[in-house]
Order: structure tokens, then sequence, then C-alpha cells
């Protein structure tokens, strides 16, 4: 997920690699949303959901009918649901607790004293009324909330029941549900705004996730449903979902899935079904002020998708552009690691007033941004997030790994290829974009910059913070830890790991991860199995270093030198029992075939220590490469060079630095060369003339 408050961390870089074309694909879904021919997942939890929006309350009442199919071999009498709209209940929820102490989320005002300062209307809560088995025993009275993340008894995000029977295994049972709720002002990942514009995402209650050995590394099964945390996401099984909502008649919606069917009712409402299988979730948006855009997504040797654009009409520029990255998503994304299966893809840009809705991933239907005056001709801001919203299905929507245990386990590698796709697509990372168009072209040129170094720029901070990737998304010490540690910093460490295995075998790790474990469960340790099976490296010291570690790399150039060296110099035998005196030639009187002893120091500064490779350039346009293990503290290299005033050009520690903390002494060079001093005074020139300009397009 894109979060919008850190959207300028989420630009970064990773090389355009080769990759072979996929067999032509036919169609996994028909226009009805059904598999044809056998199912995609396991389907353990399927969902029938009838829902009635009323918008001049902002409620929201529902009945669903669940089917959960037991995949353990031990029977099961108590199950685990998640009820996620309760984190919006009141100022005592775990949600909130987390988001006063550790920063907020898409909250400027978390600090202050009177945080959530919500009226009536703008808390939101989901109100169970009836469970029961179908047919059978009423539940209800065994409902009881569940925090298994912490002391929180006031938390209400999680409840379980008891069934009269168990279910065995390989069993399944059928349950009938009842709710109500309220729909919170948008706040994260949820929400209405007063624009009259609905987000309704993790709006029903929904079963956990029964894990059976050996997924995800268990032993025997255990329910894995957490709390609703400020900075976690969300985890589910895969099943099918057949959906009605009943909405205004001059409402637009788009939802996960495909629309089937669409019913006027007498009171001025209208009745929408749409469906999907082999999904493990279901999310919808509302609102009358919508432009629609509709298009077909069309290439050789991929699936046809069909694509809705759901804008508000001061955004109305950037539908073609939202329109474009999602197209070019699909292409890139099926090429490189696997065809999207799914038929349809709905897009919405929220509102001015419901940005904090923006930049959300569900499958089949993402939230992504819409600007007034978008950058031409490809905004970054536009064609990022859509990039990486709709990236997310395949890191979580395909691969339905646990956003809340392993948060980067999709952010970190959605990041990685949402750069991929930036860098393929020619899409400048240019902060200038946010700015009046009055001021783009005056200020863009000072920003525009590769992928690879924006990235780079980003991702820094996060490598000098002491805390692991791998680590449950509400144990970071702060929502900025959070967000380097899943975004950036496994970003960066993935494009160190291209660097360390060949640019063509990280595809086939990506390609091989991806069509292993698709709809499946999995867990960083099956990601580091294929690293290790495909590039026939034990990378298990990178992994630990990296992924599990704290440490901070950090590798310098130090001093380097060149003296002539005609020859030896002083007293030596002379073969017949004495001496003789051997003389240099003085300087400046060196010949063509004069030998030049050059010296160079490169320096370990952080405690993790990694091969680096000491490339050498010279004067004369020759150079040098030299392998270090990076075990002690320095090290010396003695090189020679024959030639009249030969001497060192450049040294450029190369190797695995993408991960180092302090890049800028990676390299050094000896001497400015003309090419760099004159970028460098055009660079200043154009600043000062911009500076004087300024003020006349300010006041």
């Amino acid at each position: 997920m894109t979060r919008l408050l850190s959207l300028l961390l989420l630009l970064g870089h990773l090389p355009a690699l080769a990759a072979e074309s996929p067999a032509p694909a036919a169609p996994f879904f028909d226009p009805q949303g059904r598999t044809l021919g056998a199912p995609l997942s396991e389907r353990v939890t399927s969902y029938e959901i009838d829902a009635r929006l009323d918008p001049a309350t902002h409620a929201l009442t529902g009945q669903e009918t669940i089917t959960w199919r037991n995949r353990s071999n031990e029977p099961q009498a108590t199950l685990w649901f998640h009820l996620y709209w309760n984190a919006f209940k009141n100022d005592r929820s775990t949600f909130y607790r987390e988001a006063k102490e550790k920063g907020g989320v898409r909250d400027s005002d978390a600090s202050s004293p009177s945080f959530p300062d919500n009226k009536p209307d703008e808390w939101g809560y989901s109100n169970v009324k009836a469970l029961r088995v179908k047919g059978g025993a009423d539940l209800l009275p065994t409902l009881r909330f569940e925090h298994p993340d912490d002391d929180n008894t006031e938390d209400q995000t999680v409840f379980t029941v008891t069934l009269p029977e168990p279910v065995p295994p390989g069993g399944q049972v059928t349950l009938e549900l009842q709710w109500e709720g309220q729909v919170p002002k948008v706040l994260a990942r949820a929400g209405r705004s007063d624009s009259g514009f609905y987000l309704v995402a993790q709006w029903f209650p929904k079963l956990g996730v029964l894990e059976v050995p050996p997924e995800r590394g268990v032993t025997s099964p255990r329910w894995n449903c957490h709390q609703y945390h400020s900075s976690s996401e969300f985890y589910a099984d895969f099943g099918t979902y057949d959906v009605r909502l009943t909405v205004p008649r001059a409402m637009k919606v788009g939802a996960t899935g495909v629309r089937v069917e669409r019913r006027e009712n007498p009171d001025g409402t209208q009745t929408l079904r749409y469906h999907q299988d082999d999904v493990h979730d279901f999310a919808w948006t509302a609102s009358e002020r919508f432009e629609v855009l509709e298009d077909v997504f069309r290439s050789p040797g991929l699936p046809e998708v069909g694509l809705t654009v759901l804008v508000e009409p001061k955004h109305h520029r950037s539908g073609p552009q939202i329109m474009a990255a999602a197209k070019a998503s699909l292409e890139h994304f099926g090429r490189w690691w696997t065809p999207w299966p799914y038929s349809h893809l709905t897009l919405v840009a929220p509102p001015t007033d419901g940005i904090e809705a923006g930049g959300m991933e569900y499958p089949t239907f993402v939230t992504v941004v819409g600007r007034e005056e978008p950058g031409e001709p490809k905004d970054f801001i536009i064609w990022e997030t859509t990039a990486h919203e709709f990236g997310h299905n395949y890191w979580q929507g395909l691969l339905a790994s646990n956003e809340f245990e392993e948060p980067w386990l999709d952010e970190g590698i959605n990041s990685y290829g949402t750069s991929r796709l930036c860098l393929a697509e020619n899409v400048k990372a240019n902060p200038a974009h946010i700015l009046p168009s009055p001021l783009r072209g005056w200020v863009g040129p000072l920003f525009a910059t590769d992928w690879d170094e924006r990235d780079r720029m980003r991702g820094m901070s996060g490598l000098r913070e002491n805390s692991p990737i791998l680590q449950a998304s509400w144990q970071f010490r702060t929502t900025g830890d959070y967000f380097r540690n899943s975004y950036s910093r496994p970003q960066v460490t993935l494009y160190a790991l291209e660097q360390l295995v060949g640019e063509e075998t990280m595809a086939r790790i990506l390609r091989t991860y991806v069509e292993r474990w698709k709809f499946r469960h999995p867990r960083s340790e099956d990601f580091f199995a294929v690293v290790n099976e495909v590039s026939g490296q034990d990378l298990g010291w990178f992994f630990d270093t990296f992924f599990r570690g704290t440490g901070t790399l950090d590798y310098a150039v130090g001093s380097m030198s060149c003296e002539e060296h005609a020859g030896k110099k002083g007293f030596f035998d002379d073969g017949k029992g004495g001496v003789q005196l051997v003389e240099r030639a003085p300087r400046g009187e060196a010949k063509d075939d004069t030998v030049n002893r050059c010296e160079v120091q490169v320096n370990r500064l952080g405690d993790v220590r990694i091969p680096v490779e000491v490339k050498v350039t010279f004067t004369d346009g020759s150079s040098q490469v030299e392998r270090w293990d990076g075990q002690a503290r320095y090290k010396h290299f003695f090189l020679e060079r024959t030639g009249k005033d030969v001497d060192i050009q450049q040294v450029e520690l190369q190797g695995v630095n993408a991960l180092d903390i302090h890049p800028a002494n990676n390299s050094r060079t000896k001497k400015l060369s003309g090419q760099v001093a004159m970028s460098l005074f055009g660079w200043a020139t154009y600043v000062g003339q911009m500076l004087s300009t300024v003020p006349s397009l300010l006041f």
C-alpha cells in the first residue's frame, strides 16, 4: 500500500531487466468472474454478502453467509474473526492508542492532546447483531472479544465464537451473520468524506486464517488473527465472493470483481451484484461525483483485462494517465512475473477531501491518486502510485503473505517492482510535480533524477535505523520506523541482492517465487529459499546481515597516490662481494617506460562486513579491479603502471554498495574533470537565474 504521507519515500530504483515473454495465455475467468476450469486457489473461506448503505446517516447494514472449510488434521471448535471497523470505535482501541504513541497514520494531528477529536458521526464501528450455524445453533452468546497482541481489553477488533460441534478435519461449516455499522470519517484505508465519497474496505465480519503445517513454519494448526494496528494491514484465505450492494440510484459504484447484475428498486435505490472467484478480500467505493472511464487492456500473449477508472471531475485530466499507467503495469508485470489472471481491474482516485483513502490495494480494486494539474507527459506521483497499488495485486493479491507479521514481503518487493516499471517507462522522479504549474518549468530541472538516485537518497535514512526488517508491523518503534523497514530498506536491500546475483538471475528469482507461491501463504523463509535455489548460492549470510541484523554498512575510499618508480635507488650488492650505488632518474626526466608505483587505501567504517571490489581508473584510460574480503578495518593496495605522467584518476568501490549508508564516500576522484566542472557551473548559474525570477512569480 502506498501511504500518501510517505509518497516521496516510495520512489526507488531497479534496473530494467531482460525477461522472456510468457506463452500466450487464455482467459482464466469468464465474464461473470467465475473460474474457467479448476479453481486457482483452495477456496477455504467463501462469502455471500448483502449490504445496504444509507448516506444520510452513514449507516451500513448487512447480512452474510460464510462457508469455511477446515484444512487441518484436527477438529476445530473455535472460530476467530476480524471486526476491523471497531478500530475507529473510540479512542481506547489499539489502533488509536498506537497512532497516538507512534506518530499517527495518515493524520498529522496525532500528536495533539485532543486526538482523535471526532464528531459523533465521524467514528466508525461494526456490531454483530446475529450469528448462528445455518439451520442450527445460535452462536451469539459465545461471542468473546480477544486481544492476542496486547493487553488492551478495550480493543474490539478480534472476536471468537464457539461451535456446538467441532468442524472435523476436511469438513466445513456454514454460518449466517447480521451486522450493523457506521462508516467512519476517512482516516486510514477506509471511510467517507464530506463530498459524499465512500471507500468501504475491511467492512464486514471476516474470518482469520487457520494455518496448517508446514505452512509458514507452523508445527500444529493455529489461528492467525491479529488486532487492527495503526501500522498493520491484512491477511486472509482465498475464496469466492458474491456481494450485493444497495445504494442510492445516483451513486456510481466500483468494486472487487465483476459486476454481473444491476437492479433498480422502487425506493430510489439500486442493487448491484459483484462476483469474483479466488480472491481473499472484497472492497468497494461509491460516489455521485465520479466520472467513469472504461477501456480494455490487450496485448499479445496476455489475457484481456477490462479497466474502469473512477475519478472526480476536478481531477478528470488524471484519468488518461491512470489508465495508461495501469496498462503499462499489466504489460510489464505480466511478462516479467506471470500474467495477471483476473478479467477486470477497477482504479479509484479519491477526491481531495478523501485523499487519505488513496494509495490502497485490494484484489482487482485499487485506490490511486488524481491531480488537478498532472505533470506531463508522465506525472510521477500518478504513475508511481498506480504501478505500486496494482503491483500489490501480485505480491499480496496473488501471494497472500501475512502483512501483519511480515510487511516487507509485500511492501518491499512491491516497491522494488514499482521502480522497475518506472525505469522501463522512463518515469522520472520529480518532486516539482507537486507545485502549481507556473513553477514547475522553473523548478523541475533541479530535481528530475533517475530512479536509482532517488531511491538511494530516500533509502539511506532507513539504513541508519537499528531495527531489523524481519519484524511484525506493530513492533516497530514509530510509524516512520515501520515505513522505512517495510518499504525503502527492503527495496534497497533487494537492489543490493540484484547486484550480488546479477540482473537475469534476479528476474528468474522473482518469476519463480510468484509461480511457486501464488494462491498460497508464503513467508520470508520461502522467498529466501527461492533465492538460494535459483542463484545456486547459499546467501544465508546476506539474509542474516541485512534482513535479521541491525548493523550499518559503510565502506570508504581513503588515500590514493602515485609516484615515479623508475628503478632501484640506494646501495645494492654488486655480485662481487661489494656494493654499488644505484641512482633513480631525477623527477621530470621520466621516460615513457617509467614505472609508477600507486597506493590506494580503502576503509571499513561500519560494523557490517561484506566482500568489496575496488576499481582503480588511471589517467591513461586503463583500469584495474582488486577484490577485498572487507573483514579488516582497512586495506592497502599497491599497483604499478608504466608510462610517463600516469596517475590515478578515480577509485570506486563496487559490489553490494546499494546498502552503504554513505554512498558519497564510495568513490573518490583525484582531479575534477572539465565536464563535471562545467555541469556544476551550469547548475549554479541556473539556480541563480531561477532565484532571481521566482519572486516575480510569487508576488
